[in-house]
This record gives C-alpha cells, sequence and structure tokens, in this order.
C-alpha cells in the first residue's frame, strides 16, 4: 500500500507486542505513577497520625487512607487525590477502550478476508469509528502524560517541567485538530497521473468500436473515457486520472500506445478484456465503489501518519497512530488476497476474448519488456541534459524491446508483479499456472515485438498524437531536472 506503518511489518509475534505497548504504555505508567503518588501520600498521613497518637496500638492506622479522611474535606491535598483517582481511572478506561478497539480491527479483518461484502460494508465506517475514537484517545493520553509529570515530579522530585508539558500538550492538540480536519476528508478517492490524452468517439470512432465489441462480447460495463499515454500499462478505474487535458472522473480505460507498438492485436484486445473483467457481475461494485476508495483513503492516511512529530510532542499521538495503522494492516491483509483472487479471475475473463495462450504471452511480453521502459526515461533524461529531445519515445521504445528480444530476457520473470494504479497483482507464475500455460508455451510468441496488426491503426493521426504526449511528457521531466 505505500504506507509508512508505526507498527512496522515482519513477525507477526513481535509485531502485535508492539502495538500493544504503543496502545497500553502511556496507561499503564499513568496507572504506576499515580498508583505510587497515592501510595507516598498514604504513607506520609500514616506516618503523621501515629506522630500525633503515639499512644495507638500497633498497626492500627495502617489500613487508613486519604479517601478516608477526605470525604467532607477541600483540603489542597484531598483534592490532589481527587485528581489522582481520575487519573487512574483514566488510566483504566482508556487502556480499556485502546483493547476493545483493537480487538474490533482484528475481527473486522479477520471476517473480512472470508467474506468480500463485509469488506465493503465494514472499510468506510470503521475507519470513520477509529478516527472518533482515537480523538477521544489521544486528548486522554495528553492529559495523562501531562498529569503524571505534573504531579510525578512535584512530589518525587520537587519540581516540574513546563517546557515538557507544553510539548506534549501541543502534541495533542495538533493531533486531534489533525483528525478532525481530515476526518470527513479523508475516505476519498484515489488519483491516478498519466502521461496521456483523452480521445473522445468522435476522434477515433474505430477505437471506441473495437472496445465496444469486446464490452458487448464479455457483457461487461462501458468505459466512459478512453486515454492513451506513454506508460508501459493497462488499467479500467473509477478512481480520478489526471491526464494532460485535465481531470477525468468516472469509469476510464487506459491504453498504452508504447505497449500498442509492441503487442499483436488479439493480445491487446485480451488484456483490455482482463481489464474490463472487473466491470462484470458481482466485482462491479468492488472496481466502482471500494478499490478506489480504498487506494484513495491510503494516501489519506499517510499524509495523517506524518503529523507525528518527534520527542515529547509524539508521547499523546503514539497510541493514535499504532491504531490507525493497524487499522489499515488488518484491511490490508483482506484486500490483498481479495485482489489476487479478483485479478486470476479477470484473467480468465482475457483468456475467453482471444485465448489463454494468447492472453499468456501478452502477459509475458508486459512483464519482460517492463524494464525497457525504465531505461527509455534514463535515455530521455540524459538527452534533455544534453538539450536534446525525442521526437517519438514510443517508436524509440520499440526498438529498445526489439534489441533486448532474446530468449535471456525472459530468464526469472515469474516473481515479477506488474504495476497497477489501485489494484495489486499476483506474480506472473502464478497468473500462468492459473491459465494453465507455461512459459515454454509462449516464450517463442512473447520475443515478438513487431506486430503484423496493430490497434494503433485504428486511432487516426496516431503519430502526431503520439508525438504531442512524448513532447508533452519531455517538456515535464525537463521542467522537473531544472532545464529550460
Amino acid at each position: 500500500t505505500g504506507l509508512k506503518f508505526v507498527v512496522p511489518k515482519g513477525d507477526s509475534m513481535k509485531k502485535n507486542i508492539l502495538l500493544l505497548v504503543y496502545v497500553l504504555i502511556v496507561p499503564i505508567i499513568a496507572f504506576g505513577v499515580s498508583f505510587a503518588i497515592q501510595n507516598h501520600f498514604n504513607s506520609e498521613l500514616r506516618e503523621v497520625l501515629y506522630q500525633e497518637y503515639p499512644d495507638a496500638k500497633p498497626n492500627e492506622f495502617d489500613s487508613v487512607t486519604l479517601k478516608d479522611v477526605c470525604e467532607n474535606s477541600n483540603d489542597s491535598i484531598c483534592e490532589t487525590n481527587r485528581n489522582i483517582n481520575l487519573l487512574l481511572l483514566a488510566s483504566v478506561g482508556s487502556g480499556g477502550v485502546g483493547l476493545i478497539l483493537l480487538a474490533l480491527i482484528w475481527f473486522a479483518g479477520k471476517i473480512s478476508v472470508v467474506n468480500r461484502n463485509l469488506m465493503v460494508l465494514l472499510f468506510k465506517p470503521g475507519l470513520y469509528l477509529t478516527l472518533l475514537t482515537l480523538i477521544a484517545l489521544v486528548a486522554i493520553y495528553a492529559i495523562l502524560a501531562i498529569g503524571i509529570i505534573y504531579y510525578g515530579e512535584s512530589v518525587f522530585a520537587h519540581r516540574i517541567h513546563v517546557g515538557l508539558i507544553f510539548m506534549i500538550g501541543l502534541g495533542a492538540v495538533s493531533g486531534v485538530f489533525a483528525i478532525v480536519k481530515n476526518i470527513f476528508g479523508i475516505v476519498k478517492k484515489a488519483k491516478t497521473v498519466v502521461f496521456g490524452r483523452a480521445v473522445t468517439r468522435e476522434q477515433a470512432p474505430e477505437l471506441w468500436n473495437y472496445i465496444d465489441k469486446i464490452v458487448d462480447r464479455l457483457s461487461a460495463v462501458k468505459p466512459e473515457h478512453i486515454v492513451v499515454g506513454l506508460e508501459p500499462n493497462f488499467f479500467v478505474t473509477e478512481a480520478d486520472v489526471i491526464t494532460l487535458d485535465g481531470t477525468l472522473k468516472g469509469r476510464t480505460l487506459y491504453c498504452s500506445l508504447s505497449l500498442c507498438e509492441i503487442l499483436a492485436k488479439d493480445e491487446v484486445s485480451s488484456i483490455i478484456g482482463h481489464e474490463l473483467g472487473h466491470f462484470i457481475g458481482k466485482d462491479t461494485k468492488f472496481s466502482e465503489k471500494f478499490f478506489p476508495i480504498y487506494r484513495g483513503t491510503a494516501d489519506s492516511i499517510n499524509s495523517l501518519l506524518s503529523i507525528g512529530g518527534d520527542g515529547a510532542k509524539y508521547i499523546a499521538l503514539m497510541p493514535a497512530l499504532a491504531i490507525l495503522s493497524y487499522f489499515f494492516d488488518s484491511f490490508s491483509v483482506a484486500e490483498s488476497k481479495l485482489s489476487r483472487e479478483r485479478e486470476l479471475v479477470a484473467d480468465n475473463v482475457g483468456a475467453q476474448v482471444s485465448s489463454s495462450r494468447i492472453f499468456a504471452s501478452a502477459l509475458v511480453k508486459v512483464h519482460a519488456f517492463a524494464a525497457c521502459w525504465d531505461y527509455l526515461e534514463d535515455l530521455a533524461t540524459d538527452s534533455l541534459k544534453e538539450g536534446k529531445c525525442y521526437k517519438n519515445t514510443c517508436k524509440l521504445f520499440a526498438d529498445i524491446c526489439s534489441s533486448y528480444a532474446k530468449p535471456q530476457i525472459l530468464e526469472n520473470i515469474a516473481e515479477m508483479h506488474t504495476v497497477h494504479p489501485t489494484d495489486s497483482h499476483p506474480s506472473l507464475g502464478v497468473r500462468l499456472q492459473s491459465l494453465n500455460v507455461s512459459m515454454a508455451e509462449v516464450s517463442e510468441s512473447a520475443l515478438i515485438v513487431a506486430p503484423q496488426e496493430s490497434v494503433l491503426n485504428y486511432i487516426p493521426d496516431y503519430m502526431e498524437l503520439e508525438e504531442s504526449i512524448s513532447y508533452a511528457y519531455q517538456s515535464i521531466r525537463s521542467h522537473q531536472l531544472g532545464l529550460s
């Protein structure tokens, strides 16, 4: 998910123990310090009583506490004792609330793994409940931290670090403000940025008709926009897509001009069929309503986790950030499992458009030549630094792929994963196994990167469109590099 988790990935037992430490350390310390202060007060009270009543029997006052003598008293020591009692109650209560919240998150994550409908139902309200609870916990933990420092230092050290108290209070205020500020905006759609342009039905009727035939064959939901761009990727998403022409809302199909240079028409059809497979039947509502929201929320939570700060300011926020990380971590397990299952189902849909072998060949090509795009970006960067600009980056990509189209490029790619802006994918090896196609069966076709029939023929003035996108890409890249 890209989140900067407060609770580290790794050994489950260690992770859970550390999470409990984050959540309970402040209540436990507050309870311990408050209990020690009360024992100190009670001990002093008994000493005074034994001094005032020297004839008292041994152990006569050993059970006397401030509570016994403060029932009807407003002395300062009694007022302090009542405050200590409130700290004890708050430490037990906040620790209990933290544990209950963790238990609810754990339960929600577990049942979401086995029931994707529950995952959709629980994620959004569960996040709101967690955030509202965290607001209360941040405030209570700050009060506990300030209370134990103020009373603990005044009783045992006879001094008070006002600066430390101020930093903890400041951290609590900033934390509560940040959560309140973001609570209604944290659940939002993901945004995807692409170097591409939208192609309307009027501009490219043959391309739209080609897509329509695949949609009708699969009884899928039609895309509302088609965007063509440079990045070697295909996807259909309900997330907002930011293009060179502006932001598109609704269902957008993104087609890679670079990959269309090396993929045969049937291979492109199978890949588009795979993407449209996410908008068939029950899977439609997950693709439309859950995954774009899930990914967008991940970005928002990541921003919220960055407010912690350092040192004393972090004390009040530490448990809240840990719980928020745990919430998303719990649902990410269910989401990853569901994403992998959905991808394999969509792979089967893609195979229906052409054949398992053709789709497998397309998958191998995309995985095998992905690194060629990274190499192209390095070449483009070096050229820009020399004051030069490539006119046609997609053609350059195809040329690079052609030079690397040798059997060696297919070695050790079975564990590779394709990059997708909103969903996660299984490894290539898992996907080929699900298609019942071996690498050996498609290795020859996967190395053919000069297709006889190309989807690019469906786009009028394709070269001019690609050149304009290439120019825009290199202009933005030049600006990022600080070049004129």
